[in-house]
């Protein structure tokens, strides 16, 4: 009989799930689309684009959709925080989205942006007409690259946790140079070109939150499990009465 209680206090014991947690997708991710630059706004054109190469928690997004939305100036200039939310949303995870806080500075400095002739490796931040976000940097005569970064948080509106997000954007000029790109958009005209970036996450300061479901169940197990424990000791107990008493 004893050793059927034990069995079942075992048993009673796999019946308790593993805590579950009520966390917020954790890893990264990365992202591709096309977007458009001009002198006082990056907008983004059709849908994002996920590709195979997620990491983490994100891997379950591969293949799939989502959107973005537009960063103008103003209200968004480097270093000035006014959030957006649903920054970025999800096809397949309507409730986990991703809040800009606010674009970073851009740290190239402004002494290459007037060079001349354009060659590889000049590189720019350009400061006109407001602080820019922008890194410039020429890969040859003809081409170049820009980039820039957002500070954010990811939300998962389910359980309303928050928790930080970095993202870098990396944008391809393959037919300008930095100078040629900034001299249309000082005119007046627009860069279109493709992106890609990755959204990164850390949970390095959030702790895990038990889902209130897996706290019941958990309650119930270890009741279970402490009333099969007395009735085995008390059953012991009357046992060894007994033989004494014989």
């Amino acid at each position: 009989m004893r050793k059927s209680i034990l069995a079942f206090a075992f048993l009673a014991v796999l019946g308790v799930p593993l805590a579950a947690t009520a966390d917020t997708i954790t890893g990264a991710l990365s992202v591709s689309g096309t977007i458009k630059i001009s002198n006082d706004s990056i907008a983004f054109t059709g849908p994002l684009t996920l590709g195979a190469a997620q990491q983490g928690g994100f891997t379950a997004l591969a293949g799939t959709t989502g959107t973005i939305q537009n960063i103008t100036n103003p209200p968004y200039a480097p270093s000035v925080i006014f959030p957006m939310p649903d920054f970025i949303t999800f096809s397949v995870a309507p409730n986990i989205s991703i809040t800009l806080l606010e674009l970073e500075p851009g740290v190239d400095g402004v002494t290459g942006c007037t060079s001349t002739p354009p060659t590889a490796g000049q590189i720019c931040t350009p400061n006109a007409p407001s602080p820019s976000p922008f890194n410039l940097r020429n890969l040859s005569a003809t081409s170049s690259v820009a980039s820039f970064s957002i500070l954010g948080n990811e939300v998962d509106s389910l359980t309303e946790e928050t928790i930080p997000a970095i993202g870098g954007f990396t944008i391809q000029l393959p037919t300008e140079s930095f100078q040629s790109a900034l001299a249309i958009v000082a005119g007046g005209g627009t860069i279109t070109s493709s992106f890609a970036a990755q959204i990164s996450t850390d949970t390095s300061s959030t702790p895990s939150v038990p889902e209130p479901g897996t706290l019941s169940m958990m309650a119930i197990g270890m009741l279970t499990i402490g009333m099969l424990g007395l009735a085995w000791f008390r059953r012991t107990g009357s046992t060894a009465r007994y033989s004494t008493a014989s």
